[in-house]
């Protein structure tokens, strides 16, 4: 959030720097009075008999140069525009008159490299470029209370230090040298700020991101007008719920209208920032004052102890003493154990926006971007793809980009191809996407499997009336989710159907990696089948879990600790496929290892047969293209009552038939068919009779 230079904050330097030069001036009369002669080339290298006796002669504690009992009058009284960068220093870190001080002479260096050689000098040091703590005392105290009160102001746990405005640095040399050695060096970031730039600290900006709640007009449900008013109190407020699901809009409504500015600090990124976690929260919370903002969590979780779900000390005391509200933004259910709490901590639960809101969002958005859609086709979208608000916007940004490509209007093809681009899942190693490619047309099964896939899709596509509208969600099924279990042999086309229901319904579909979920660690698998489930929840994919019975199979007698942790693992997965709201498919080729209690769970349970020879006719005839050269002898109907081949095994046949015809002629022949069907029986370890 860069800004132009602010010419009034340096013009406000600059005259202050000018009435803090007779403190400097005064103390090059006082070192020139003592004696210094920064002209020997021998002085620090020898130790003169007349500097010990000068030495020997001053009482303890007397400080570079000549006492006195007369305090320094600070020269600087620090009014103005509150406005002003460095007048919002003083207020909003409670920096005292002093503290003041020693940042003005920190800064000097920083503004004018005049008086780097002015610290050289009075330091006796061309090295010391910078005010040591040493100097600093001297500059501003003559007496020993008033030099030894600027030591203090330099404590780590005083505004200056705690906050990071100022730095104080050991000499390169003297890595274990006295603190009086120390430079004070102030922080590049609040220099940065002085001069109007409010770019975030480089240390943490891969965390922290500046929101304008402007953006923001429309103010979630969940925004009552009770938290509406006790926002103006400045509360903890406590979202719950996916992240996408309109937190940042709710916080970003709330400050929008209070007119205040709203900082997101990512918990997680925090955490992972190249500077330890302590530096970097406090860079953080040092952003959030330096620009007067409202403070947003997310991930609020990550920075929990594992043991007692509760936030480091430091940390829980400094949101409480913020004076702006804040908000914790977790997925899961968090409350403080803190009974000395000094602010209220309002509660607020984010959902998944239910089919009319999403609905109604739809048609405003799109009436936005001058899309006049049916009453019906708004109503799929809806019901399809369970977004919220800012998910709707970024699909009908990237279906405009689409249509502008092609130099059309926007279509709904392009909207459903703009929502599965940002239905996309972060699974990783997990899953797999698969970009359906078939229909209803490419599927040949018995009419009774073929009824039950159609039955699949029409409940996905009619949800929102039996749970909505008919009232079914609220107690009969309060989950609008459909499970399946396709059961067959290998080949016979399960795969190929729950692409088919994809296709036919514009979901996006991820096939999970068994081998990859499933861990022989305890509880690891039960993990990651949690990540696969939220993440699917946020994007209402269909999940299509091939050769299911390695991780469904049934519960076994308990004899060891495995035995109990993997009967846990399937009740785990019951709990998780039973709350799943989107399409959740298993497939198995032996359906008698299904555990009998998600048979009992499970909306469809269709078998997949092995193809009869009318059947395999019509498989083989759908994986010859009408362009493919067929030799005229060719009887596809009598191979397929010869051999007896599932529909995977038979497009793996046709498929290589034609690579051996187009090197041999140039005409597919049934021996080309005979010796490509012989290859898939000896892959299955079977033998052809001659």
């Amino acid at each position: 959030m860069s800004k132009l230079m602010n010419v009034e904050s340096l013009q406000f330097l600059q005259t202050s720097l000018t009435r803090i030069d007779p403190l400097i001036r005064d103390a090059v009369t006082r070192a020139q009075e003592a004696g210094n002669d920064p002209t020997d080339s021998l002085r620090g290298l020898i130790i003169s008999d007349d500097e010990v006796e000068a030495h020997l002669s001053k009482p303890a504690l007397a400080g570079l140069w000549t006492a006195s009992d007369t305090e320094i009058q600070l020269p600087v009284t620090f009014g103005g525009n509150p406005d002003l960068p460095f007048l919002h220093l003083i207020k909003i870190f409670k920096l005292t008159a002093l503290d003041a001080h020693i940042l003005l002479l920190a800064l000097a260096t920083e503004l004018d490299k005049r008086y780097s050689r002015l610290y050289a000098y009075l330091q006796d040091d061309v090295s010391q470029r910078r005010p040591t703590v040493n100097l600093m005392m001297n500059l501003l105290g003559t007496t020993v209370p008033q030099r030894f009160a600027v030591w203090s102001r330099l404590n780590d746990e005083n505004p200056l230090r705690k906050y990071f405005l100022i730095e104080c640095l050991p000499d390169k040399g003297q890595q274990y040298g006295s603190f009086l050695a120390y430079q004070c060096k102030i922080d590049h970031r609040i220099v940065a700020h002085l001069l109007g730039d409010d770019t975030p600290d480089s240390r943490i900006r891969q965390s922290v991101i500046h929101i304008n709640p402007n953006k923001y007009e429309t103010v979630p449900p969940s925004v009552t007008d009770a938290i509406r008013d006790a926002f103006k109190q400045s509360p903890l407020l406590y979202f719950k719920g996916d992240f996408h699901n309109g937190q940042t809009e709710a916080a970003a409504a709330l400050c929008r209208a209070y007119n205040m500015k709203l900082l997101k600090i990512d918990m997680k990124a925090l955490t992972q920032e190249v500077v330890h976690f302590e530096l970097a929260w406090r860079l953080a919370l040092r952003e959030a004052n330096l620009t007067d903002c409202a403070i947003m969590l997310e991930n609020w979780d990550a920075c929990l102890y594992e043991e007692t779900e509760q936030p480091p000390a430091e940390l829980w005391e400094a949101l409480n003493n913020y004076d702006l509200p804040i908000f914790l933004c977790s997925s899961k259910e968090w409350e403080s154990l803190n009974t000395e709490r000094k602010r209220r901590m309002l509660r607020l639960s984010f959902e998944k926006p239910e089919f009319n809101e999403r609905r109604q969002v739809w048609e405003v958005l799109t009436q936005r971007n001058e899309l006049n859609m049916p009453d019906a086709e708004l109503s799929q979208l809806a019901n399809k793809f369970r977004f919220n608000q800012v998910q709707i916007e970024r699909t009908l940004q990237t279906a405009s980009d689409l249509a502008l490509t092609r130099g059309e209007d926007i279509h709904l093809k392009d909207l459903y191809a703009g929502a599965q681009a940002h239905a996309t899942l972060r699974l990783k190693q997990y899953a797999k996407k698969i970009d359906p490619r078939f229909d209803w047309g490419d599927l040949i099964l018995p009419p009774e499997s073929l009824e039950q896939l159609r039955e699949i899709e029409e409940r996905a596509r009619w949800v929102h009336v039996v749970h909505q509208d008919w009232g079914y969600g609220k107690k009969v099924a309060p989950v609008p989710g459909v499970s399946a279990l396709f059961s067959g042999e290998s080949g016979t086309g399960k795969t190929l159907a729950a692409e088919v229901i994809a296709h036919s319904l514009g979901l996006v579909m991820y096939k999970i990696d068994l081998a990859q979920v499933v861990s022989k660690y305890i509880g690891e698998t039960e993990k990651n089948l949690g990540t696969i489930f939220e993440e699917a929840r946020s994007h209402n994919a269909i999940l299509f879990f091939d050769e299911a019975d390695a991780i469904f199979g049934k519960r076994s007698e308990v004899k060891d600790a495995r035995d109990r942790y993997a009967n846990i693992e399937i009740s785990y997965l019951l709990q998780e496929i039973e709350s799943y709201s989107g399409i959740a498919i298993m497939a198995t080729n032996l359906r008698q290892n299904i555990d009998e209690a998600f048979t009992r769970r499970i909306d469809f349970m269709i078998d997949f047969p092995f193809p009869e020879s009318e059947y395999r006719e019509r498989i083989w005839q759908a994986h010859f293209p009408q362009q493919a050269p067929m030799a005229a002898d060719v009887s596809l109907h009598d191979i397929a009552d010869e051999y007896e081949l599932a529909g995977g095994n038979i497009r793996n046949a046709a498929v290589a038939s034609a690579y051996y015809a187009a090197a041999d002629g140039g005409t597919i022949t049934r021996q080309h068919i005979a010796l490509a069907i012989r290859r898939e029986h000896q892959k299955m370890g079977r033998l052809l009779q001659e």
